[in-house]
């Protein structure tokens, strides 16, 4: 495949941003970028439109669709409230059916707004065992690449912590092999949600099967208070003395970490996934993301489930930043861009392959038409963030294979698929 691009981000270490040029692949690769436009039977024609790397959401929820609009009646007055009273409550009724069906209908919104690859954490008591065979069957339905797990949490008790970790183990040693672009990884939902023999599980298991743990870091105080009264100290230095940094760790939220804690996540290099959309609607608070770039810490974006279109999440996280220091000019957006890019994929470790349009990267890419008004290689990137959505993607390409286009929808996905996602989140709303 042969790509004409009017306007090439590249995100690589100089963020160049090039016009007038041709992305040249071959085998899923990206060998070449060539100066102007070429014509021929094996060409896809962005001349007129803005091509950025595909994107990547390091830390998502795919089963949260099965919430979106659902009946809850429930008005919590904190986090600890939202989990309690509606995700705890909701993800017992969850399904391996639901599982699948949720993820695949979450994939398709991913593919239609330009997302290529992405890190998804799935939780459902009831669905430990096999829980991630629904989720693996759902996603690889689509043409998207994934890394799934599953959320070991002992917050009804131990024994299932332990298998939400076993789980994980199943699927990486077990199913993985099955599917050609789904992976998997471990997950703890959040030290107050664990106790010391399961983390100690999970690292030995994370370490053995060379994976990276993502858990929930200081999202919330409960978090922060729950440490200090079982452990006498803050969650990250209580984590630190259970072992959780020797493995490789990627940390949601961390709304609330001190400027010691985030010492020692950079000292483990430690990823942060970012996620200020759902920061937001959880009214947790805003992560300190100048200290944790100070400290040369690995950000990416994530959207937590809230919404699936990652643009949403980068036009939150220039606002609430430059909200937070009073300062219209105080946040780039283009930075919120290299988030949502090569920032995501190397907190998935995933930077050598994915996150940036070069030579040697596998060939992601997505094409935007961002209207009549000219793009200015100088103001390209904060461009994409401030006009950029789900319906300015004309088409996503992955591994140099057109996987959405406006004109043929999700590869793979047919309208019987989306049938079977409506029925089931009917039958799921019945039984909340």
């Amino acid at each position: 495949m042969i790509l004409n691009a009017g306007t090439l981000v590249t995100m690589d270490d100089d963020r160049t941003v090039r016009e007038e040029v041709h992305v040249i692949t071959k085998d899923g690769a990206i060998v070449g970028i060539e100066d102007g436009f070429v014509t021929g039977s094996d060409v896809i024609d962005a001349s007129e439109s803005v091509v950025i790397p595909g994107l990547v959401d390091c830390h998502t929820h795919q089963y949260a669709l099965g919430l979106r609009g659902a009946p809850i009646e429930a008005s919590p007055r904190s986090f600890y409230e939202a989990l309690t009273d509606i995700w705890w409550e909701v993800d017992v009724a969850f399904t391996e059916r639901d599982a699948e069906l949720t993820a695949l209908g979450s994939c398709i919104e991913m593919l239609e707004s330009g997302v290529t690859t992405f890190c998804d954490n799935f939780s459902g008591p009831n669905t430990i065992d096999g829980g991630l065979s629904g989720v693996a069957a759902g996603v690889g339905t689509t043409p998207i690449r994934g890394t799934i797990s599953f959320e070991a949490t002992a917050r009804d008790t131990v024994a299932d912590g332990m298998a939400g970790v076993g789980e994980n183990r199943r699927f990486i040693r077990e199913e993985e092999d099955d599917y050609e672009h789904v992976t998997g990884h471990y997950c703890l939902h959040t030290l107050f949600t664990n106790t010391p023999e399961i983390i100690d599980e999970c690292v030995s298991s994370a370490l053995e099967d060379d994976r990276p743990i993502q858990l929930h870091l200081s999202e919330g105080l409960v978090d922060v208070h729950d440490a200090i009264g079982e452990y006498g100290c803050r969650p990250v230095e209580a984590l630190a003395e259970l072992g959780l940094f020797d493995a490789r760790v990627i940390g949601a939220h961390c709304v609330h970490v001190t400027p010691e804690e985030l010492d020692v996540l950079a000292d483990n290099d430690v990823g942060i996934a970012h996620n200020p959309y759902s920061n937001t609607n959880n009214a947790v608070g805003i992560a300190d993301v100048e200290s944790m770039l100070k400290r040369d810490l690995t950000i990416g974006l994530g959207t937590d489930g809230w919404d699936p279109d990652l643009f949403e999440t980068m036009r939150t996280a220039a606002g609430i930043h430059r909200l937070k220091d009073n300062d219209p000019s105080g946040f780039d957006p283009a930075l919120a861009l290299e988030w949502a890019t090569i920032g995501s994929a190397a907190v998935l470790g995933m930077d050598d392959a994915i996150g940036s349009i070069e030579p040697g990267k596998r060939a992601d890419l997505v094409t935007l038409d961002l209207g009549p008004t000219p793009v200015r290689p100088d103001s390209a990137p904060g461009y994409v963030v401030s006009a950029g959505g789900t319906a300015v993607v004309e088409r996503t390409i992955r591994e140099g294979q057109v996987v959405y286009d406006t004109s043929n929808g999700v590869r793979g996905v047919t309208p019987a698929d989306r049938n079977r996602i409506t029925e089931a989140t009917r039958d799921l709303w019945e039984r909340l």
